[in-house]
């Protein structure tokens, strides 16, 4: 029986779901999916206006020499966690001016929002236990869990108006 890894693209200001796939599980599916959304969302540094700077704030297992080097190609500043101890020290793949760019911090403290996503939509939601199968189906699905997470984002940050009188 397949397994299947759903993946999300988060925007930081608002908390939103800017892209979402699912795919089949792999060691490197993750990543894989991370640059075809990314390509689809904000293209490549050619596509963009002048100036506009984007960052992608990512855990250890992004941590990739080729992951990191596709970002720097589409010109996407890698803000992503590093090793800290142990074997896998040797693996860090940012350089000094990634490792102290002042956005870093913000996107490492903001990617922990992601896991919100991932959280409301197996709490007692159809994802705890995927009941289609096919990869087809199951990102289908997936992508209309996430887009209901988004609408619940959106009635939280959409200001009430007050009753008068």
């Amino acid at each position: 029986m397949p397994s299947y890894l759903g993946h999300a693209l988060m925007e930081n200001r608002n908390g939103l779901a800017v892209a979402a796939q699912a795919s089949l599980a792999g060691t490197a599916a993750e990543r894989e999916a991370a640059l075809a959304m990314l390509a689809e969302v904000v293209g490549g540094k050619e596509q963009r206006a002048p100036g506009v700077e984007i960052t992608l704030g990512a855990d250890t297992q992004y941590q990739d020499p080729k992951f990191i080097a596709a970002l720097r190609e589409q010109g996407v500043a890698p803000h992503v966690s590093e090793y800290t101890k142990g074997a896998n020290v040797c693996k860090n793949a940012l350089n000094e001016s990634e490792r102290t760019d002042p956005r870093r911090s913000i996107s490492q403290r903001k990617r922990k929002l992601i896991e919100r996503v991932f959280g409301w939509a197996k709490l007692d939601r159809p994802l705890q236990q995927m009941k289609l199968r096919g990869l087809a189906r199951v990102d289908w699905f997936y992508r209309l869990v996430v887009t209901a997470h988004n609408l619940m984002r959106m009635g939280k940050l959409i200001p009430m108006p007050t009753q008068v009188g």
